[in-house]
């Protein structure tokens, strides 16, 4: 699911050039990326200009960044593609005047989204079962699930669950994102964006979401660092869905934004396995 929306500033530069920013903000798998949560700021230097990204959101961003330049060298290949780490600064890139005495001047575009393009998941994680020690859920959509688990969300799975189940965290993390405002739910597409979650930051770059919570149903904050088996919310049935259940899905940022799920393990009564859909498995 994406969604483009552009804004474009004219800013005067030191050597009289113009410079146009193209600012492309997209909407990658939770929610939009805030307007400016993500600025490129330009420190001057004798012979040239150094450009520092900064990042305002607890997540990290991959930025791609385009130049055209006159009479300049950058330091870094162009186009470039870096991550800027959640609430952060990085330098991306100095540009230095190649003939001096000589006209020059530069112009660039970038975009962002959410998440490290160059994640790459551990795949030694056993994750824990979502729900209270002792408790059994059946599994009831699993991976390739026929219902609503196609595409970048194939590698998803839908515990069974009565509304008001407590959730709890599946690895440790950071939160970076959560959705508590919505009441209902149904089977109509109109409902898709309508789901309460929880969006927990893993270590290696990769993010567990933890959809379609009661209203008012989640228990951790923004910026929150939560351990493994820490309570984060309450199941529900709100967004696109037949019922009360939680959606559980481990997520990595893909080229050009959005995300693509990841099939993950979990640590069972029987050993360390891949869940299999209408089975039942009890958290311990």
């Amino acid at each position: 699911m994406l969604m483009n929306k552009e804004r474009f500033n004219n800013i005067k530069g030191v050597s009289a050039v113009t410079l146009c920013l193209l600012f492309i903000l997209m909407l990658s798998g939770f929610k939009a990326v805030q307007e400016n949560s993500v600025t490129i700021e330009q420190v001057q230097k004798e012979h040239g200009v150094v450009l520092v990204g900064i990042n305002s959101n607890y997540y990290p961003v991959t930025i791609e960044l385009d130049l055209k330049l006159k009479n300049m060298i950058s330091s870094e290949k162009n186009p470039l593609t870096t991550v800027i780490p959640g609430k952060s600064k990085l330098e991306l890139l100095e540009l230095e005047v190649d003939t001096p005495n000589s006209s020059s001047g530069w112009e660039y575009n970038f975009k962002y989204y959410q998440g490290s393009i160059f994640a790459k998941h551990n795949d030694k994680i056993a994750y824990r079962l979502p729900y209270k020690i002792g408790e059994q859920h059946r599994l009831d959509q699993g991976y390739n699930g026929k219902f609503s688990h196609k595409g970048d969300s194939r590698y998803s799975l839908d515990f069974n669950m009565e509304e008001g189940t407590e959730i709890y965290s599946s690895r440790a993390g950071t939160v970076v994102e959560i959705e508590a405002r919505y009441s209902n739910g149904g089977k109509h597409k109109s409902f898709i964006d309508k789901a309460n979650y929880v969006t927990i930051l893993h270590d290696d770059g990769t993010f567990a979401q933890y959809s379609h919570l009661r209203k008012n149903g989640v228990t951790v904050s923004i910026g929150q660092k939560v351990k493994v088996g820490e309570r984060i919310g309450y199941s529900g049935s709100t967004g696109y869905v037949t019922g009360p259940h939680l959606h559980f899905t481990v997520l990595q940022a893909k080229k050009g934004g959005g995300f693509i799920s990841i099939p993950v393990k979990f640590a069972t009564r029987a050993g360390i396995k891949t869940l299999e859909e209408k089975k039942t498995y009890t958290a311990y």
